[in-house]
């Protein structure tokens, strides 16, 4: 028996080593000469194992300073970077009118898809995380005047009725001396703003000075998840996107739906059963999820699903972003006196109203500096929003522009009043503000991704087709709030020599800004 064993192995040895040679080879190829000499790329500097494996950009990532790493390459290469075998990240403002350009489409990435939402054991898209044209258009196409600005307006009574609240919590905490973390309450406040100018109805982080039901936790989380698993999409398919693994989520947790969707179904439900029993107070709603449900009444075709996730983009796109931009605003103007001191001239000297409404507010023009210099510091976005490149390639950076000098890591806002008119475009086109460095492209044929730096930048809201719906929700908030802030409360940083910190996962979470607060008397009376 011993020795039939021994013959049927060496019958079958010739046959695994023939069979084995093929495969190291055609392993050897794809995994290493191929990403090593490849003729499209192989001359763009970068990472060595960068050629090789995208492994190390989702490690990358999830030690939470990829925006950092990122610079520093861009520093070291130039404007081109090789980050992966099929990956290169382009660091020309140049770049941004061509990549994100409405007629010339280079399409997103696999990165995309992984924050799609699963349901009934298949993937939902959304407007964002579609990468089909086709049905990005659809989805967008009813809403899109929705967000107008000239039709948001009619939703500043419901942004003023949170800051309201907001306000008389902050007084509070001015007669009591506390202290806080800044970023913490205008979380909470973006959040509660949000939730109304969508639902008509606060979820009650501010009344209740607490992340209800960890909500704003499972957000950040979930865009983590996104943020590193997105480096290497395919992972997604074995974890979120796995029904195996969906099935067993759901036998074990003991929370079957996400207290945001939860939130958002029983308002739906509400605003329906409103509607059947007083239809005559149909039309008073000021809200989204009442332009919704119109819409959905004069195009029958829209589903359920459509509603619920237009709501739930409007919750999470327009939470986190806003509550970075204005606690980097606050921060650097406590951080830099002088300038905190020309903003409350200027807010001094307009002899403003309250509420400040947005006709006015956004007029004020060093008010408008320093917010785009905290779009620029502080993108809210830090991580790549990749593009592909078409087969046929494409050519970029044939020059570097330089456009906010050699002070671009220090925030001065009156860099927008010094610069010419032709200066301020150039320097508006760069402020892509996604995540301040760059533009990405990823070549299967090719993918566009933007690093953090504050001398390449990108925009906030994105650009082109894909451009951000809620981007004027944010600059509405924004542009309405700081001010009153300012007239209303002297902010103290409890530590002024030390630094925040910023933990990049996908959105630029801000920690660390512990303040003091006391009451600003009789600003602006003479």
């Amino acid at each position: 028996m011993k020795s039939f064993h021994t013959y049927v192995g060496f019958e079958l040895l010739p046959l695994f080593v023939s069979l084995s040679i093929p495969l190291i080879f055609y392993l050897l190829y794809h995994l290493v000469l191929f990403p090593l000499f490849r003729s499209d790329i192989r001359l763009i500097p970068g990472p060595f194992l960068a050629k090789f494996t995208d492994l190390h950009r989702l490690l990358l990532v999830r030690t939470g300073s990829a925006h950092e790493h990122h610079i520093r390459l861009h520093r070291r290469y130039g404007s081109l970077v090789r980050l992966g075998p099929n990956t290169v990240s382009v660091g020309s403002p140049a770049a941004i009118p061509i990549l994100y350009n409405i007629r010339t489409r280079y399409p997103k990435s696999a990165f995309y898809p992984v924050m799609g939402n699963v349901a009934h054991g298949k993937v939902v898209p959304t407007i964002f995380s579609t990468r089909d044209e086709s049905v990005h258009e659809i989805m967008k196409r009813p809403i899109a005047q929705v967000y107008a600005m000239t039709n948001l307006k009619n939703y500043e009574p419901l942004v003023e009725s949170t800051e309201s609240l907001f306000f008389s919590k902050l007084e509070k905490m001015a007669d009591e001396g506390k202290a806080f973390d800044l970023g913490t309450w205008l979380h909470w406040f973006a959040t509660d703003v949000i939730m109304e100018i969508t639902f008509g109805k606060r979820l009650g982080f501010l009344q209740r000075e607490e992340d209800v039901d960890a909500i704003l936790e499972t957000i950040e989380r979930r865009f983590w998840y996104v943020a590193a698993t997105g480096q290497m999409p395919w992972l997604d398919k074995l974890l979120h996107k796995n029904p195996l693994v969906g099935a067993v989520s759901g036998l074990l947790s003991k929370q079957k739906v996400s207290p945001v969707l939860e939130f958002a179904l029983e308002r739906i439900q509400e605003r329906r059963q409103a509607r059947q029993d007083y239809p005559e107070k149909r039309g008073q709603e000021r809200d989204f999820l009442s332009r919704f449900l119109d819409i959905q009444d004069s195009q029958s075709k829209i589903p359920d699903s459509w509603i619920i996730s237009w709501c739930q983009q409007n919750v999470q796109a327009g939470s986190d972003s806003t509550a970075i931009t204005l606690t980097s605003v606050i921060y650097h103007l406590l951080k830099n006196p002088s300038s905190l001191e020309t903003l409350l001239t200027e807010l001094e000297n307009a002899n403003l109203p309250s509420p400040i409404p947005w006709d006015i507010a956004h007029k004020l023009p060093y008010l408008d500096c320093c917010i785009k210099e905290a779009l620029r510091m502080t993108p809210a976005i830090g991580i790549p929003l990749e593009r592909v490149v078409p087969a046929e390639g494409i050519e970029l950076c044939g020059r570097d522009q330089k456009v906010y000098e050699t002070d671009a890591d220090l925030w001065r806002p009156g860099r927008w009043i010094e610069a010419t008119e032709d200066q301020r475009k150039e320097m508006e086109r760069a402020l892509f503000a996604v995540s301040s460095s760059a533009t990405q492209l990823c070549l299967t044929c090719g993918l566009v991704y933007a690093p953090v730096d504050t001398d390449i930048f990108f925009h906030q809201f994105g650009a082109g087709s894909r451009v951000c719906l809620g981007k004027n929700i944010s600059y509405l908030e924004m542009y309405k709030v700081i001010p009153e802030l300012l007239t209303r409360f002297k902010f103290e940083l409890i530590n002024p020599e030390k630094e925040w910190s910023i933990k990049n996962g996908f959105f630029t979470y801000t920690k660390g800004v512990e303040v003091t607060i006391g009451r600003r008397e009789n600003f602006g009376q003479h």
